[in-house]
C-alpha cells in the first residue's frame, strides 16, 4: 500500500468517524428533545388531572355545605317558625282586642311569608332524587318552581329524539345545578319577563362528535360580556366559576353571551357519551 493510499483510507476513515460521531450527537439530542417532551406531557397531563381532582373536591365540599346548611333550616328555623305560627294562633284565638288581634295577623302573615322563602332556599340547596325521576322531569320540576319563586315565565323544550336518562347521575347532577344557577342569576340581576331553558343535539364540527347544546336565555337587561368584570361585579357573580368548574368536569365548555339590547344568553355544550 502506497503512502498515498494510506492517506486516502486515513481521510475516509476519518470522514466515517466523524460522521458517525455526528450520528450518535444527533441521536442523542434528539433522544433529549423527546424525553423533555416526554416529561412535559406527562406534567401537563398530571397538572390536568390535579386540577380535575382539586375541582371535584371543592363541588364535594360545596354540596356537603348545602346539604347540612338546608338540614340545620330544617331542623332549626323551619321548624321554630312553625312553633311560632301555632302560638300566634292560639293568642289570635284568645286575643279580644281588635288593635292587638289586627297586630297578630299582621305578624302571622309576616312569618308565612317567611317560611314560605324559608322553604324555598330548602329546595334550592337539596339535591333531587336524580336516580329514580327522569331527568327531564326534574328540570321540568325546576323550571316550575322557578317561576312560583321569581313569577318569571320558564319555558322548558328538549329535543323529542333526545334522551336526558343517558346522563350518569353525577352528570346529572352538574348539569342541574348550572342551569339553577343560571336561573338564579336571571332572578337576582336580570330584571326579565320571561325566560327558557332549552337543550337540543347538535353536530360536531369536523371529527369532534355531537354534542348537547343546552341554553338558559332571558330577555332582561343583560350586560356588556366583553367587558372584563369590576371586583364588585365579581362577587356578584360569584356563581359563575362554580358553573364553569362543573362544566370541565363534564368535559363540556361554558360560554355567556350577554348585551343590554338582547338578554343574557348561557351556552353548555356536552360531547355525546
Amino acid at each position: 500500500m502506497t503512502e498515498l493510499d494510506l492517506q486516502d483510507l486515513t481521510s475516509a476513515l476519518s470522514l466515517y468517524t466523524s460522521f458517525f460521531i455526528f450520528l450518535v450527537v444527533l441521536t442523542f439530542a434528539a433522544f433529549i428533545i423527546l424525553m423533555v417532551i416526554l416529561i412535559h406531557n406527562i406534567k401537563s397531563r398530571k397538572n390536568l388531572k390535579d386540577n380535575r381532582q382539586f375541582i371535584e373536591e371543592t363541588i364535594a365540599v360545596q354540596e356537603e355545605e348545602r346539604r347540612r346548611i338546608s338540614q340545620e333550616l330544617h331542623d332549626t328555623v323551619s321548624q321554630n317558625i312553625k312553633a311560632l305560627l301555632l302560638s300566634q294562633k292560639e293568642l289570635k284565638d284568645k286575643c279580644t282586642d281588635e288593635k292587638t288581634l289586627s297586630e297578630l295577623e299582621r305578624i302571622v302573615s309576616l312569618e308565612k311569608k317567611n317560611q314560605k322563602e324559608l322553604r324555598a332556599i330548602i329546595q334550592n340547596l337539596a339535591v333531587p332524587a336524580l336516580a329514580s325521576i327522569p331527568f327531564k322531569t326534574v328540570i321540568n320540576d325546576l323550571c316550575e318552581q322557578f317561576y312560583a319563586q321569581s313569577k318569571i315565565p320558564c319555558k322548558f323544550f328538549v329535543a323529542p329524539d333526545l334522551s336526558l336518562d343517558d346522563f350518569a347521575t353525577e352528570q346529572k347532577h352538574h348539569i342541574l345545578r348550572i342551569i339553577q344557577e343560571a336561573l338564579n342569576n336571571v332572578q337576582a340581576h336580570a330584571k326579565a319577563d320571561e325566560t327558557s331553558v332549552v337543550i337540543r343535539r347538535i353536530s360536531g364540527q369536523q371529527k369532534a362528535g355531537d354534542l348537547i347544546r343546552i341554553m338558559i336565555f332571558d330577555d332582561g337587561q343583560g350586560f356588556d360580556s366583553t367587558k372584563q368584570l369590576t371586583p364588585a361585579d365579581a362577587a356578584s357573580h360569584f356563581g359563575m366559576s362554580g358553573m364553569e368548574m362543573r362544566a370541565k368536569l363534564l368535559d363540556g365548555t361554558l360560554t355567556v353571551n350577554s348585551s343590554p339590547d338582547t338578554g343574557t344568553e348561557v351556552r353548555l355544550e356536552i360531547p355525546v357519551q
